[in-house]
């Protein structure tokens, strides 16, 4: 297991949550609305992940965040609906993110976010989960920080991940998005250069079905991963899991996950994927990017 470990590491637990039940409220934008994603809750507040929607009585196109920055240590982004127009830090040109697009932000850049549509939805997964952000010029419209979530923000946090190394800015575009082998033989997987971003501390990548090898009754095997943190977004399809200590008794019942539904795996839990439809597709994170994965029974295609 990696010796790159959070410093005052909570201890985890397997959280699960489902596009059916899922409620918007009030959070950091009074321009958008917010679905907390159990992360937070899931890893002691080392991470936080939300879903980010326009709030349609306080959204305009042009209003802006302003120039801020957050006192993350990590900070990941992936594009479900929309578009959103950045400026950051040391780039010269304006970007643009859509649907299946993702950014991740090296901690504390500067940023600005100075359009978004009304179709606009985000995943956002960042640690420590209680982090501040400096506000270096005040937005415009709905981009203003609401005051209520302003007096609840912390001071920069003291746990840090061991070895940090420098992170860079990474981008990665749905139309220019390729797939590829990787560990498992019956998908097919695509980066989203989160481990040259941050030296290896974390990886990202879209998981879909090699339709040349799926057999939709095929399963992983139970198995577990040397992971600090293991997140996923079910972006289309079905999969059923085995998980111990939850599902993996005589008559305990399938777990399913749906199109938008998400599944954060605590440490080393023994899991079993055991069918996965064909239009199957996930949005997975993990860290360290370089970690071991323990098979204790067979996989079968």
């Amino acid at each position: 297991m990696s010796d790159q470990r959070l410093q005052g590491w909570s201890p985890q637990k397997t959280v699960f949550t489902y596009a059916k039940d899922r409620t918007f409220g009030s959070g950091f934008r009074s321009g958008g609305l917010y679905a907390d994603l159990g992360v937070s809750e899931g890893t002691g507040g080392n991470f936080h992940a939300h879903l980010i929607k326009v709030n349609p009585e306080k959204h305009t196109e042009q209003g802006t965040t302003g120039m801020h920055r957050h006192d993350y240590d990590f900070q990941f982004n992936y594009m479900i609906s929309g578009e959103i127009d950045f400026v950051i830090e040391g780039i010269d040109e304006v970007l643009t993110f859509r649907a299946g697009d993702t950014y991740f932000l090296p901690t504390k850049i500067l940023h600005n976010e100075i359009r978004v549509t009304e179709d606009y939805q985000v995943l956002e997964l960042y640690g420590p989960a209680k982090s501040g952000t400096v506000q270096v010029e005040q937005g415009a419209d709905g981009g203003v920080v609401s005051e209520d979530w302003a007096q609840k923000q912390s001071k920069m946090s003291e746990r840090r991940l061991q070895g940090w190394n420098k992170q860079t800015p990474a981008f990665t575009y749905v139309k220019d998005r390729e797939f590829g082998p990787g560990l498992r033989g019956a998908a097919l997987y695509a980066d989203l250069g989160l481990a040259e971003a941050t030296g290896g501390q974390f990886h990202g990548e879209i998981i879909k079905i090699n339709a040349e090898k799926h057999t939709e009754q095929g399963t992983t095997g139970m198995h577990r991963h040397e992971y600090d943190l293991q997140f996923n977004y079910l972006l289309s399809g079905e999969i059923e899991f085995v998980i111990e200590g939850i599902n993996d008794g005589p008559g305990d019942k399938k777990l399913v996950f749906g199109a938008g539904d998400t599944w954060l795996l605590s440490s080393r839990i023994l899991h079993n994927e055991t069918r996965v439809s064909g239009d199957f597709s996930v949005m997975q994170v993990y860290g360290p990017a370089k970690a071991k994965t323990e098979q204790l029974t067979p996989e079968i295609n």
